[in-house]
């Protein structure tokens, strides 16, 4: 696409790819989410082992409870070359009345692809320090 991408362009393409990731993990198919990240992605959820691998992740995805009222919020982004990384925050629901949002912190490697799109090929998530009615599972028990 003739020369190299300026940071601010970079930037607003991987804005871009975010709110497509933050719309396909609440989208009717479960899996849809994981054609955001790479071929060789790892997911280090909290507490959890390593997912290495769009075949583990679409394993993954399908054992997944839908996420609703899901919002992924960037609060850095900096890039150079066909590597970039975002700090983001993020929340979501199950969508069960009465259910307390999950809130966490994700540090995301992100790669632009041959098809000019920036995947996320390591993410780093870890419940949000600040939110004090965060937890992992999108519910929590209270008995």
């Amino acid at each position: 696409v003739g020369g190299a991408a300026t940071p601010q362009a970079d930037e607003i393409a991987i804005r871009r790819d975010l709110s497509r990731l933050e719309a396909e993990l609440q989208a009717a198919d479960p899996t849809a989410w994981v054609y955001c990240y790479s071929e060789d992605a790892m997911f280090v959820g909290p507490g959890d082992r390593p997912v290495q691998g769009r075949a583990a992740l679409l394993e993954m995805a399908k054992t997944m409870t839908p996420l609703r009222e899901l919002k992924i919020i960037p609060q850095r982004i900096e890039s150079s070359g066909a590597l970039a990384y975002a700090y983001i925050r993020g929340h979501w629901s199950n969508g069960q009345p009465g259910a307390t949002p999950t809130r966490v912190r994700s540090l995301l490697v992100l790669r632009r692809e041959a098809d000019g799109h920036w995947r996320v090929v390591q993410e780093l998530m870890q419940v949000d320090p600040d939110a004090a009615d965060a937890v992992v599972g999108a519910t929590k028990d209270t008995k």
